[in-house]
C-alpha cells in the first residue's frame, strides 16, 4: 500500500514524516483575545506544529435547557452558560490566523456546527472534530466538501460510528482523514490511556492516518508511546496556568510541561529512527480494544447530539434549518430520539402535530410522517 500524507499548509502530515503536535488551547482563552495571543506565544515556543482553538456558540452546541453537571475535576457547572463564557467572535479567526503566522505555527480549529464551517473556512488548512461530533454526519458532510485534512477524536466511539463517520467523508471525495485515539476522561488516568489502540485503529482502517488526543496531566509519556506505537498526530490541551477559571484549565498541561511533551516526541523520533530499543510501560499500553468504560458512558450520553425543534412548530409546517437542529442534550431524555444522519430526511417533512420549542424530534414523530406518506 502507498504511503499516506497529505499538506496541511506547509506541513506534511503523514507516515515516515515528524509527527504533527497540536498544542489545544481550545477555550482556555476565556473570552481574551490577549490571553489567546499569550497561549500562541507559549505553543510556539514550546516548538508545537499548530496551535487549535474551539469556534463555537452555546446555541449552536447544546439545547438551551441541557442542565447542570458536575465535571470530573469537582466543578458543578451550567453547561450552556459555561460555553456562552468562551465563545469566540467571529472577528478573532483572521487577528489570531495573523499572529499564528508570525510565530510560525498552523492556526486552526474544531469546528461544531455548520455556521462555524462557514466562519473558519477562509483561514484555516484542515480542520477538528471533536469526539462528540463523530455522529453529527451533516456536520461531517459540509466540512468534507471544503477538501481540506481532517482530524477526528474518537473518545467513547464504538466501531460502527466510526466506520460510519469515515464512510460519510469518503462520500464527498475527501479522503485526508486522521483518527485519534481519545479516552472521555478528563483528566485521564493512566491506566485508562490504552495507547496500543492506536495500532488498531490503523489495522481496520488501513486508508488513514492515525494519532493521539490525550487528556492525561503526564506532559509526555502517554504522547511519547503513542509515537512508538505509530501516531501521525498528537493533540493535547494546554493553558497558561491550571490554577485558572474555566472549563478546561484543570486538565491542561502548563507552559513548561508543554515544552516537555514536545520534547519527549522529538526524543521518541530519534530512538525509532536509529532503531534504539523502546520500553513502554504495560500500564499505558492497554488492550488496544474499543470498548466504553462504564464511567466514560454518562458523558457520552450527555454529548452525543440529536436532533431538537429550536421553536414552536405547528402542525403541517415544514421542517426547515431555521426551526430544528442538531445539538448535544446534555441532561435531556433522548429515549428514541433521532439519530443525526437521519436531519436530512426530516428537513422538508411536515409536521404531524404541533411540537414546542426544544422538545426532542423522536422515532415517533417520524414513524407519523412515514405512516401518511404510504
Amino acid at each position: 500500500m502507498s504511503e499516506i500524507m497529505f499538506k496541511a499548509g506547509n506541513k506534511v502530515i503523514g507516515d515516515h514524516h515528524p509527527c504533527f503536535i497540536i498544542a489545544e488551547a481550545g477555550v482556555n482563552h476565556n473570552g481574551s483575545i490577549e490571553l489567546a495571543k499569550k497561549l500562541i506565544d507559549v505553543a510556539a515556543a514550546a516548538g508545537v506544529d499548530a496551535v487549535k482553538f474551539q469556534v463555537l456558540t452555546a446555541k449552536g452546541l447544546y439545547v438551551q435547557d441541557a442542565g447542570r453537571v458536575v465535571t470530573d475535576t469537582g466543578d458543578d457547572i451550567d453547561i450552556y452558560k459555561v460555553w456562552e463564557k468562551v465563545e469566540m467572535p467571529a472577528s478573532w479567526i483572521p487577528e489570531l490566523k495573523k499572529y499564528c503566522e508570525q510565530k510560525k505555527v498552523l492556526f486552526f480549529s474544531s469546528a461544531f456546527d455548520e455556521h462555524s464551517v462557514e466562519m473558519l473556512d477562509p483561514y484555516v488548512e484542515l480542520y477538528k472534530i471533536a469526539s462528540s461530533e463523530l455522529t453529527h454526519i451533516p456536520l461531517l458532510k459540509k466540512v468534507a466538501r471544503t477538501g481540506k485534512p481532517i482530524i477526528i477524536s474518537l473518545g467513547g466511539a464504538k466501531l460502527e460510528e466510526i466506520e460510519e463517520a469515515v464512510k460519510a467523508i469518503f462520500e464527498e471525495g475527501n479522503t485526508s482523514v486522521v483518527l485519534l485515539h481519545c479516552v472521555l476522561k478528563y483528566p485521564t488516568p493512566l491506566h485508562l490511556a490504552n495507547v496500543s489502540a492506536v495500532r488498531t485503529i490503523k489495522e481496520k482502517f488501513p486508508s488513514v492516518l492515525v494519532g493521539y488526543s490525550d487528556h492525561s496531566l503526564e506532559p509526555a509519556d502517554v504522547p511519547a508511546a503513542a509515537v512508538a506505537l505509530g501516531a501521525n498526530v498528537i493533540e493535547k490541551h494546554f493553558t497558561l496556568s491550571r490554577a485558572m477559571q474555566g472549563i478546561d484549565h484543570k486538565m491542561s498541561l502548563q507552559p513548561d510541561e508543554l515544552w516537555e511533551m514536545v520534547q519527549g516526541i522529538r526524543e521518541m523520533e530519534q530512538k525509532i529512527n536509529g532503531a534504539i530499543k523502546i520500553d513502554i510501560s504495560p500500564e499505558l499500553v492497554g488492550n488496544g480494544d474499543f470498548y466504553i468504560a462504564e464511567d466514560t458512558q454518562k458523558i457520552r450520553s450527555f454529548v452525543r447530539r440529536t436532533i431538537f425543534a429550536m421553536k414552536p412548530i405547528q402542525k403541517g409546517e415544514k421542517f426547515t434549518s431555521d426551526n430544528i437542529a442538531v445539538l448535544r442534550p446534555g441532561n435531556r431524555n433522548t429515549t428514541n430520539a433521532l439519530h443525526p444522519r437521519e436531519y436530512f430526511q426530516v428537513i422538508g417533512q411536515q409536521a404531524t402535530e404541533n411540537i414546542q420549542a426544544l422538545s426532542v424530534i423522536t422515532q415517533e414523530i417520524m414513524e407519523k410522517i412515514n405512516y401518511l406518506e404510504k
